[in-house]
């Protein structure tokens, strides 16, 4: 597959997003559209700044590298009336959005508002700020918040996810963030979107973190890693995504979301992490 991926990226060249949608939409593998089949998305955070500035544009460029699945992380100047038009017209799923954690907390209904009117399945809640975390006793308040906001999310037809970064998995009093907050909310309540990245950023094993509870690990971000441990578009690096999607422990992902934080090119590596993904979910 690595070399198949070189080849790709020296065709890709340097295009932009003006151009990707004609240029891809031909010889991209085409997205399934079984529901029983994980197919590859997107989440929207890589091409932010095309995002902030042409909503529909980088929609359309998305679309035409061939996801059918995106993942929120703002909705630009948008309503959420005009973000889902734009979805349906160009025929793009959108499962989850992230949310602020602050917000949840303080006041989730216009969250549970636009989630409706979008036609998100998942409100996800991005990360937490670093002074919003200093205790285990921090983490527990804030798992209580979860429970609490996914309860709310149930009665409207809702699932609350987390997703972490790093700092979850270094010991804080003795304790480890991220199982205090997988054991201290309720399952029924609260899910979990892992980073891959992040999981292996922190020395973890990312199949060992999925087997703490398979079942509620329903999406993640795959993110890969190069040698020097920098973030690398997805099939460049060394995380073998085939053997940990193929595990039982990943039973559970539902949504695959590619990303990348800081890419040199988004649309590049947008479509470079398309290709890998949909080879290896093929």
């Amino acid at each position: 597959m690595k070399e198949l991926m070189l080849s790709r990226r020296e065709i890709l060249g340097s295009s932009t997003a003006l151009g990707l949608s004609t240029l891809l939409a031909p010889s991209i593998l085409s997205a399934a559209t079984a529901t029983d089949k994980r197919v590859p998305g997107f989440q929207l955070y890589t091409v932010r700044a095309s995002m902030a500035t042409d909503v529909p544009g980088t929609l359309k460029a998305i679309a035409g590298i061939g996801y059918r699945e995106v993942e929120f992380a703002g909705y630009g100047d948008h309503s959420a009336r005009q973000i889902r038009r734009l979805l349906d017209d160009l025929g793009l799923q959108a499962p989850s959005a992230h949310i602020n954690a602050r917000q949840s907390r303080d006041d989730s209904r216009p969250l549970l508002e636009t989630a409706a009117e979008v036609g998100h399945d998942y409100l996800t809640v991005a990360s937490l700020d670093a002074e919003d975390r200093q205790t285990v006793d921090d983490y527990k308040r804030w798992a209580d918040t979860f429970n609490r906001v996914g309860e709310l999310c149930r009665e409207n037809g809702l699932r609350l996810a987390y997703h972490n970064h790093d700092f979850e998995f270094t010991s804080l009093g003795g304790q480890v963030p991220f199982d205090i907050l997988l054991d201290e909310t309720d399952p029924a309540l609260v899910d979990f979107e892992l980073d891959f990245f992040w999981v292996r950023k922190a020395g973890h094993d990312i199949v060992q973190v999925l087997n703490k509870s398979p079942e509620r690990f329903t999406m993640a971000h795959i993110k890969d890693m190069d040698e020097q441990g920098n973030m690398a578009d997805v099939g460049t690096g060394v995380i073998a995504f085939e053997d940990i999607l193929g595990n039982e422990a990943a039973i559970g992902l539902r949504h695959l979301f590619a990303e990348h934080d800081q890419p040199s090119d988004p649309f590049k590596s947008a479509a470079i992490s398309h290709l890998a993904l949909a080879s290896i979910l093929d």
